[in-house]
């Protein structure tokens, strides 16, 4: 059976185990037991906490803050290293297992090498994307790979493009598709299982987001799935037969069979937000070993939502500090 590599937890992948569950609040990491999702420690980090993927073997975890990469070792739970990086959003951690791509927020990737050292993970280079570099001028938070891994495709947020970085070729890059409305807000990118199809979220916080399915070898648009509002993460299942989108502006998750490229199911957890009288905002998602799906809140509250079995029901557990919700208990 095929493994899904998930950028931010590639450990998975590598059949690593997993200690925790990771989500972040306003200047911290939040921690959680992964049986019990019990909360466990909240971290101190930077600013404007964002993105966060554990390294491949587990253990180390990386969080993109507005003033750099905080690199936090899951034995002692602290901050062990600082890159000091500015406006970094984005992480993905690369197959190699030594390489990790941070996106910041004027247009540009960072290359970092040596990220399982903390005496030598540095900055290798950083690639201008975008042509005038302006603040709060991004490409997409999370791509994925061809399949021999050579290349690196994501999309271009408010650029309406898709661009591919070459892996083996000193990650130099160029557009994949170019200017194209359908792809305003592209954010997180997934692979169908044989690499043939590629799918985007496009963010709409005002009406249904959607997907666009893009044919990899033609590199063009041949469909468009609508989802929920503000879709922006997005992961698949280990078997990578179901794609599962995260939409921020309703708390609920869109689950699309990769098999007919449609909407499945839909779970909302803004019932159980709406009890704990907390904010949701799900965004970041990654898929666990046993296909439950982790959703971050981004309210900085350090909320974290677990779903089970996407596919076929309406269960999750919506955990923080201050408490946690059963959807079957259908209390708080």
């Amino acid at each position: 059976m095929n493994k899904h590599f998930e950028p931010l937890r590639p450990n998975r992948f590598f059949g690593i185990p997993d200690k925790y569950e990771f989500t972040h609040g306003t200047e911290s990491v939040c921690v959680y037991d992964l049986e019990t999702l019990d909360f466990v420690k909240e971290i101190s980090v930077g600013p404007n906490p964002d993105c966060h993927a554990t390294s491949a073997d587990n253990r180390f975890l990386y969080i993109a803050c507005h003033d750099g990469l905080y690199c936090i070792s899951q034995e002692s739970l602290t901050v062990e290293k600082v890159l000091k990086l500015e406006y970094l959003y984005a992480v993905n951690a690369l197959p190699d297992g030594n390489t990790l791509l941070a996106h910041d927020q004027a247009g540009g990737v960072l290359i970092i090498k040596d990220i399982t050292d903390m005496n030598k993970i540095h900055l290798y280079k950083r690639i201008q994307v975008i042509p005038d570099g302006k603040y709060r001028c991004e490409i997409g938070g999370k791509g994925n790979f061809t399949k021999d891994n050579r290349y690196y495709i994501c999309s271009g947020w408010t650029q309406s493009v898709m661009y591919k970085f070459d892996v083996e070729n000193d990650f130099s890059f160029e557009i994949f598709i170019d200017k194209d409305e359908r792809l305003y807000c592209g954010d997180d990118l997934v692979m169908n299982k044989e690499r043939t199809k590629a799918y985007t979220a496009c963010h709409n916080p005002q009406a249904p987001s959607h997907l666009c399915v893009i044919d990899v070898e033609k590199a063009e648009i041949i469909k468009e799935i609508e989802t929920g509002r503000g879709s922006c993460g997005l992961t698949m299942t280990m078997d990578e037969r179901y794609i599962i989108a995260s939409n921020d502006q309703d708390d609920s998750i869109s689950v699309i069979d990769t098999k007919t490229d449609t909407v499945i199911n839909t779970v909302s957890a803004k019932k159980g937000f709406d009890a704990l009288g907390i904010r949701g905002y799900i965004q970041g998602i990654s898929c666990g070993t046993d296909d439950s799906i982790y959703v971050y809140g981004c309210s900085g509250n350090g909320a974290i939502v677990r779903f089970f079995d996407v596919a076929n029901c309406q269960k999750y557990t919506i955990s923080y500090a201050g408490g946690k919700y059963d959807s079957e208990k259908g209390s708080a």
